[in-house]
């Protein structure tokens, strides 16, 4: 079993490493950056814009989604998909990429706020925005599964069938044809060795 761990563990670590560094780069930025440009209509009208494209992705997508699925997204997730879901250091990174101008200062400046919002508000909101919402917080997925397969006294099967087709599809060809578990079974044994 330490083999299969080993890459969960290594990814969890670049994980934490690259969030890191990210964010350090970001607060870096922030105060030793000369040359921000903050132009308040422009700032507001960014906001409303990522919020919108925001909702025009999360509904729609997830109503689509829930066509194909058995255990559908409910409108609490939806809403706190809505809320939790930006963060920006991939905008982050392609805006500071070019400094050059007073627009792409202004851009580099409201992306950078927008980013800072969304991290600081939205997400130190999460946990407050899931308690209200009536969503279990600190729960192990594994237990919510198990404790939700029980409902109202009749007891609920939970196979690969109750989820989306695209799933389904992916699931039946690795179950087929096991290729990556091979490949990632003999590289660890090989690294471990």
């Amino acid at each position: 079993m330490i083999v299969l761990s080993l890459p969960h563990q290594l990814f969890e670590l670049l994980n934490f490493l690259a969030e890191n560094f990210i964010f350090s780069y970001m607060g870096l930025t922030l105060f030793s950056f000369q040359s921000h440009v903050f132009n308040p209509m422009f700032i507001v009208g960014a906001f409303v814009a990522v919020f919108l494209g925001r909702a025009a992705n999360i509904y729609p997508l997830s109503f689509l989604l829930n066509l194909g699925r058995k255990n559908k997204i409910g409108s609490k997730f939806q809403h706190v998909m809505m809320f939790a879901g930006l963060r920006g250091a991939m905008t982050f990174a392609l805006s500071i990429r070019d400094t050059a101008t007073y627009a792409r200062q202004m851009m580099f400046s409201t992306t950078l706020l927008i980013v800072f919002f969304t991290v600081w508000i939205c997400g130190g909101g999460t946990t407050p925005m899931l308690s209200f919402m009536s969503i279990p917080v600190g729960v192990d997925s594994d237990q919510d599964i198990s404790s939700s397969a029980v409902l109202d006294g009749s007891q609920r099967r939970n196979t690969k069938h109750e989820s989306a087709w695209p799933f389904r599809i992916w699931y039946n060809f690795d179950h087929k044809y096991p290729l990556s578990r091979h490949l990632f079974k003999t590289l660890f044994r090989s690294v471990a060795a």
